[in-house]
């Protein structure tokens, strides 16, 4: 079969906030092929996608990645790889390139798995999936009373582990500290907690290791993306001076990013989303020289669970790298895209989804719902 049809449906909330939550807004894609239809969803500013995806050839390393994927050929992996090459080769040079083929390749592997009735982590070679551990997403509170409070509710849906991330940390040490104090004292003992900082540090690694000393007394189990994402020497300076448990990597772009990520900065978590760095495929690369140099990987997304099922996809059945992103605070529209959510059950675990392809089911209503109208015209004709 070939690649008939690509739709994109950009979806947004009616606002948009000054915060860092991926599940405002999204762009979702859908592929027809051979009378089956395939979806996947892009990682980070829809409009810019639809532009990469239709936009006029500026030279040869430049082109829409339209041009690369529709009537393609789609009967197995290899087909499928051939278009990953044609896409890196041909948009080379459009930066947006990777976030806009992620979403591609995972509604590609959602379609081609469906023809092979089965799911998608099958096609990477896994016949069957492992548990993880589900670790509850969250944003810290606008002050350590709120962040108590939100520590307090996920210890009662049973999590055992919580990462808190971005907001209102990493600017001022007393208010860091005041934050760490109220999650671990709402958590407890037992309970593992993660810290996600979000690259405020840029690349300022004394700064990163004045909180060496109150990160390790909350008895963390990582602290996420000190620094941006090509700070791999900064990234292995601050292990070194601090022995702090290091995480990264859902910035990276690409396969060989990550794997300079694992090389470079020495983490001892690599972070992968599967709609940014290229889609399953590249995070089955990943994940694969991951395993090869000690490193857990680790799955990364704050959007819905379409997102959620392709991002557990690349280390489906890894019984090394045990925890799982599981956001908490999604907006209306990521959990409304799909009829079917994953759970996690009494023991904080959750599962691969074993349906046929990554196993969520659209919901039409929410695709019209959230939509926003766009129309992009070029000398008069109109393009999208």
């Amino acid at each position: 079969m070939k690649v008939e049809n690509i739709e994109l449906y950009y979806l947004s909330m009616p606002e948009i906030l000054d915060e860092a939550d991926g599940s405002q807004d999204a762009l979702i894609v859908k592929i027809e092929a051979g009378g089956l239809i395939g979806w996947g969803e892009c990682e980070a500013s829809p409009l810019t996608s639809i532009a990469n995806f239709i936009c006029p050839k500026s030279h040869s390393a430049a082109n829409p990645i339209k041009a690369s994927v529709v009537n393609q050929n789609l009967n197995n992996l290899n087909d499928i790889k051939k278009i990953i090459h044609d896409v890196k080769h041909k948009s080379l040079m459009i930066a947006q390139t990777p976030h806009t083929f992620s979403g591609i390749e995972v509604a590609l592997l959602d379609l081609l798995a469906k023809k092979e009735n089965c799911p998608i982590y099958s096609l990477l070679g896994y016949n069957k999936s492992n548990p993880k551990i589900a670790y509850s997403s969250v944003l810290f509170g606008k002050n350590p009373e709120q962040t108590y409070d939100i520590a307090k509710q996920q210890k009662n849906k049973n999590f055992n582990a919580v990462k808190f991330g971005w907001e209102n940390f990493g600017i001022n040490i007393k208010n860091d500290e005041e934050h760490l104090i109220a999650a671990r004292d709402a958590l407890g003992k037992d309970i593992n907690l993660m810290i996600d900082v979000g690259a405020v540090w840029g690349t300022d690694v004394d700064e990163a290791n004045k909180r060496s000393k109150i990160l390790k007394e909350a008895n963390i189990i990582w602290l996420e993306e000190p620094f941006f994402s090509d700070a791999f020497f900064e990234y292995n300076q601050l292990g070194k001076i601090s022995n702090l448990p290091l995480a990264g990597g859902e910035s990276c772009h690409s396969v060989d990013s990550a794997k300079n990520m694992i090389r470079y900065g020495n983490v001892n978590f690599i972070q992968i989303d599967a709609g940014i760095a290229g889609g399953i495929l590249a995070g089955k690369e990943i994940f694969d020289f991951a395993e090869k140099n000690n490193v857990q990987y680790v799955n990364h997304t704050f959007t819905s669970h379409l997102q959620l099922s392709a991002s557990l996809q690349p280390y489906a059945y890894s019984s090394n790298s045990l925890y799982a992103e599981f956001p908490q605070q999604l907006k209306s529209l990521a959990w409304d895209l799909t009829e079917n959510h994953i759970t996690m059950n009494d023991d904080g675990y959750i599962d691969i989804p074993a349906g046929v392809g990554h196993s969520m089911k659209i919901n039409q209503k929410a695709l019209e719902e959230y939509k926003v109208d766009v129309e992009i015209y070029i000398n008069k004709e109109k393009i999208f």
